[in-house]
């Protein structure tokens, strides 16, 4: 943590002057003072730790602070609060404590917990500093052995040195490992130098090969240890932290650097080689998440390099975390709206895991449930299958990931459903989804679990809403709109990003279909927000497309509110961002594309006959969409087409209250901007339901 201020002494000792206390304040003190950052982190800006502050006498019997304590404490970036079985006796710790929280620095008090716990060894005023616990620097060992206590502290102290330098702590502990790793080899290697010259007899030699096998495998050891520090070690909390994943991705940056080094030093090959790939697969998420999806795909190419010759080699469990880079890979296509790339991926990866002997339910489910996800965005007629298949093969199983996936099953396969129109099903769907996140959240109260589960809150009101439970919708919008919020701190998360466009563009609806058309309008500019941030960021198909309908529905809005001007606006740029994309856009973007285009030549250009061209044309690329063929019922309602047009309301009338509303309020906008029909009287009767 950076001070805002300068500061006379780095950290201050608060300790009771107890034998054991005062030996390991001085240890540590001394420790401190003298640390200094490795050159890679200096040369990054990183200040060192300059000058430590204790005291070597007893506070006097006075009470209130001394004039030299009170300025140290006032001068002082960190408190460090040596916590023992003595500490809560002494009043003179705890108001050191109290001084501190009162100077506004509670969030830089480290505890060194040298024995006890910290209920019997924090003083009073330290049991109730918020998230203390998190810079516990435990020390302890059962015998209070002081050499073993303070070797432990050299790992422990990088809690402070964090807290001083502004150093993030997995930098200072991966160096720490490094530094160690390279002291510990050349002390070997003066070791083995003095050996050779002074052995003289056979035994001495036998002694020597059994030590070099000892340090052959106490290095493959530390080799390891380093790769696990830069791989499965990296601080995963960091992800709830805002503005974290950019850190995230230069810290992996950085590390997939250092790794192939350490490599050289490992004689288990295929092990780290198995540890490269999991770091790259991290790099390659941050990437996804963070919108470089070009960035994301290259490291996630070099995981599959590295696995592929890990399974040529028949290391074991390569074969499974192949198939798994594969969905991976079929993820960041997704995301990148590379829809048939993704599909080719996802279809790769469920071949290879049901190719083997016994492939994991959970994984094997989750590459399911992406490959129906994916077959939606391309028409394909699988989609439906794929869902079935995945909820089947996690049915059983209740451990926190299966429960993760099976949730973002059930979310992903009730707006499949919502989208066709089968609402009653969708509902059902989307109300297991919800009592899925519920139950995650109460496991893991991540920012993921919550943005997962205003995901699927978003979908179900939405579902209610075209249902026509317009009432119970715009609560659970209203809710989750309010929780979103903690969301939009994370500016750099683009898959939150998306989300808050997702559930503020559908709260906008719901006050659109009910005719509350000044309080949809700052919604859907909400969502517009949110999803042209995306978009600028990645340039992506996927993402165009929805900027594009955001700015489409600002228009549609507009045009009820009986804004001509600002509608026609705002579809031109809904529409000219479409128009940017077209080519690359996917089935089912295409087809909204043609309906929101078929709407914009009937209330707009007053074309009835190309609208109806361009509702044709969405229809013919999504026959079940129900944009495309509620903009093609109006088309035959102006053109003529009146068979035609009377079957279309009877079926999209036959879909819930709220799409009748939906009609009802669309009619009458377009009523009130001149658009005339004789056969008008008819749908009125058809939507009533006579």
């Amino acid at each position: 943590m950076v001070s805002d201020m300068e500061y006379r002494y780095d950290v201050f000792f608060s300790y009771r002057h107890k034998p054991l206390d005062s030996r390991l304040t001085q240890a540590v003190f001394n420790m401190l003072e003298s640390y200094r950052l490795p050159s890679s982190l200096r040369r990054q800006g990183y200040p060192d730790i300059q000058r430590a502050f204790r005291d070597t006498e007893e506070l006097p019997l006075s009470r209130i602070l001394t004039n030299t304590i009170d300025e140290a404490l006032r001068s002082t970036n960190c408190l460090v609060v040596v916590c023992s079985a003595d500490t809560p006796h002494s009043e003179w710790v705890d108001r050191e404590v109290m001084e501190f929280i009162e100077l506004g620095k509670a969030d830089r008090i480290y505890p060194l917990l040298i024995a006890g716990d910290a209920d019997s060894s924090f003083p009073p005023t330290l049991k109730g500093v918020p998230g203390v616990m998190e810079r516990v620097m435990d020390i302890r060992n059962d015998t209070n052995d002081l050499q073993q206590m303070v070797r432990k502290a050299e790992t422990e102290i990088l809690k402070v040195v964090a807290g001083v330098t502004g150093c993030p702590e997995s930098e200072l502990k991966r160096e720490h490992i490094l530094r160690r790793n390279r002291t510990f080899t050349a002390r070997i290697g003066i070791t083995a130098a003095v050996m050779v010259l002074i052995t003289a007899v056979s035994l001495t030699l036998m002694n020597l090969a059994r030590s070099y096998r000892e340090v052959s495998f106490q290095r493959e050891q530390i080799s390891m240890t380093v790769l696990r520090e830069l791989t499965y070690d990296l601080p995963d909390h960091l992800t709830n932290v805002p503005g974290a994943y950019s850190r995230i991705a230069g810290i992996l940056q950085r590390n997939t650097e250092d790794i192939n080094e350490i490599l050289l030093l490992s004689d288990d090959k295929d092990r780290a080689k198995y540890e490269i790939a999991a770091n790259y697969e991290k790099l390659a998420n941050a990437g996804s998440v963070l919108g470089n999806y070009e960035d994301a795909m290259r490291a996630q190419q070099t995981a599959i390099r590295y696995l592929s010759e890990l399974v040529s080699a028949g290391y074991p469990e390569s074969a499974q975390m192949l198939a798994s880079a594969y969905n991976n890979r079929g993820n960041i296509s997704h995301a990148a709206g590379r829809y048939a790339e993704a599909a080719e991926d996802y279809d790769r990866a469920i071949e290879d895991m049901e190719d083997l002997p016994s492939p994991d339910p959970s994984i094997l489910a989750r590459v399911y449930g992406n490959a129906a996800a994916n077959a939606v965005s391309i028409g394909d007629i699988r989609a439906e299958e794929y869902f079935r298949g995945a909820l089947e093969l996690s049915a059983d199983l209740r451990d926190e990931s299966t429960m993760k996936t099976r949730a973002q099953l059930l979310d992903n396969y009730g707006v499949y459903l919502y989208r066709h129109g089968r609402y009653e099903e969708a509902e059902e769907y989307l109300r297991q989804a919800c009592r899925e996140y519920e139950a995650l959240r109460q496991m893991n109260d991540s920012l993921q679990y919550l943005a997962d589960h205003l995901r699927a809150q978003s979908s179900l009101s939405s579902c209610l809403m075209d249902a026509g439970s317009f009432e119970v919708a715009e609560q659970i919008f209203q809710q989750a709109a309010g929780a979103a919020e903690k969301l939009t701190e994370d500016e750099e998360n683009m898959t939150y990003s998306l989300l808050v466009g997702e559930l503020y563009n559908n709260y906008g609806l719901c006050m659109n279909i009910q005719g509350q058309y000044a309080q949809a309008d700052p919604l859907y500019q909400k969502a517009v927000q949110a999803y042209g941030k995306v978009y600028d960021r990645t340039r992506s198909p996927a993402d165009a497309s929805l900027y594009a309908v955001s700015l489409l529905n600002v228009g549609e809005n507009a045009f009820k509110a009986g804004d001509q001007e600002r509608s026609e606006a705002y579809f031109r740029l809904g529409l000219d961002v479409y128009e940017s994309v077209y080519d690359q856009l996917e089935v089912y973007d295409r087809s909204q594309c043609e309906a929101w285009r078929s709407y914009d030549l009937l209330i707009h250009q007053r074309d009835p006959e190309e609208a109806f061209r361009a509702a044709e044309r969405a229809c013919e690329l999504q026959p079940d969409s129900v944009l495309a063929n509620l903009n093609r019922a109006y088309a035959c309602l102006y053109t003529g087409r009146y068979d035609e047009c009377d079957r279309l309301f009877r079926i999209l009338a036959g879909l819930g209250d709220g799409q009748r509303e939906t009609i009802r309020r669309d009619l009458e906008a377009q009523t009130n901007a001149g658009l005339v029909s004789e056969h008008l009287p008819v749908i009125w009767e058809i939507i009533a339901g006579d």
